[in-house]
């Protein structure tokens, strides 16, 4: 009988308990009115432990369900200014679109305006670039930046950011390549410039060797005659040039060798220095050979591949910081000329975020590049304030209302054709 003792003790703090309770309860009584007037025992006995396991049935629903957290009560929001507020906006598609009427839209300019209503806010938007967007709150000339600014630690030191409301990663387009696998090693095989570098370090490595062979036949020509040509110039010095080449790939057959202590000491020198030269030969063959297989497919696989290629980026973004941090050269463009470089041949890949480089593809060039998505790095966009503003905490609190919100995915699905982010 100890569940009934502990379905009166319950403590009722919901209307869902209160269910609970009554379930209980309506249970027991149950089971009275079968035992009502019964005079078999083991029909009293049947009753009460059905009834029994059906009151603990309800009572392990009711211990299934999670705990409610318990927090202190709100705190008060910040006092927001009651001037309108100046918001900057930089081109950067599709987070922030300007319509040709000079109007803005845009997945952060909804999420926005969004906003400011619930807030109750005036603003206006001024129109500045990516460096803008965060000098204007240093300098005091903007209340709030919007759009897909990356938070990062230089930023966060001339600006205060709101929480993340998306995730993306960097991406590059490169030209889109229609031919198929045995097309493009054919394109490539006979591409000219790929076997004028393969000549030019060839045409090195002989002009090396054949110093070597001739610094070798002069100490050797006399002490060593029958080695080295006989009093024959030509056939000295092919002997020599032979000696010298399997001496630097290390085979070595040993039916030239020098005698002099002069030849020695060239031999041995020869010997290291030959080291050398294969591996930078090797070295350069593979950067030729990766160049060239990246000149005729479209697939980026890593930073490896961005570093033997010329790769282009916005000017003070976060994906130039990117690319100074982990040494890779580029070449930085304004928005209007960088695709136009990459068209034109200037550079091979551009590199940015994801979702700019998708619907830049998708609205204006389609059919003209591909875009790869790299697992390298995570970008975090947020609203930007300045530092210590109390426009902070009231947009944090509405921004984390609007994302989980299901609107927030129909907005995302209309711009990026995915709800998640």
């Amino acid at each position: 009988m100890e569940i009934f003792k502990d379905a009166f003790e319950i403590k009722a703090e919901s209307p869902l308990d209160l269910l609970y309770v009554a379930a209980t309860i309506a249970l027991i009584g149950l089971a009275l009115y079968l035992t009502r007037g019964s005079e078999s025992e083991k029909k009293q006995i049947w009753a009460l432990r059905s009834c029994s396991v059906l009151c603990f049935l309800v009572l392990s629903v009711r211990g299934a369900e999670p705990p409610a957290e318990n927090l202190p009560a709100p705190l008060p929001i910040p006092a927001i200014p009651k001037q309108k507020l100046v918001v900057g906006v930089a081109v950067g598609p599709p987070f922030n679109i300007q319509n040709a009427d000079g109007s803005w839209t845009g997945i952060s300019v909804e999420l926005w305006r969004q906003i400011a209503k619930e807030l109750g806010v005036d603003f206006e938007f001024r129109e500045t670039n990516l460096a803008g967007n965060f000098a204007g709150l240093a300098e005091g000339w903007l209340d709030v930046s919007v759009g897909p600014l990356t938070i990062t630690e230089r930023r966060e030191e001339v600006c205060d950011f709101t929480h993340a409301y998306f995730a993306s990663v960097l991406a590059v387009a490169v030209p889109a390549n229609r031919l198929s696998g045995s097309a493009r090693f054919l394109v490539a095989f006979f591409d000219w410039t790929m076997w004028w570098a393969v000549l030019r370090i060839a045409i090195g490595l002989l002009a090396i060797m054949a110093v070597v062979a001739g610094l070798i036949w002069l100490c050797e020509r006399r002490a060593n005659p029958t080695q080295f040509g006989d009093g024959h110039r030509g056939r000295g010095f092919g002997a020599a040039l032979w000696w010298s080449a399997v001496t630097m790939t290390t085979v070595g057959y040993g039916d030239v060798s020098p005698r002099t202590l002069k030849g020695r000491i060239i031999a041995v020198v020869w010997m290291f220095v030959s080291l050398v030269l294969v591996s930078t030969f090797t070295a350069a063959m593979a950067s030729v050979l990766t160049t060239e297989r990246l000149s005729h497919s479209t697939a980026i696989r890593g930073l490896d591949d961005l570093r033997q290629i010329h790769v282009g980026t916005f000017a003070d973004s976060s994906s130039a910081q990117f690319l100074e941090r982990n040494h890779i050269d580029y070449k930085a463009f304004g928005r209007a000329e960088l695709f136009k470089a990459l068209k034109d041949g200037k550079i091979q890949a551009v590199l940015y975020d994801e979702p700019y480089l998708r619907y830049e593809v998708r609205n204006r060039y389609w059919g003209q590049f591909t875009v790869f998505p790299l697992d390298a790095d995570t970008q975090l966009y947020a609203f930007a304030v300045r530092e210590g503003s109390p426009l902070r905490e009231p947009i944090n609190r509405a921004l984390l209302r609007a994302i989980h919100d299901p609107a927030w995915n129909d907005l995302l699905y209309r711009y990026l054709g995915r709800s998640s982010g």
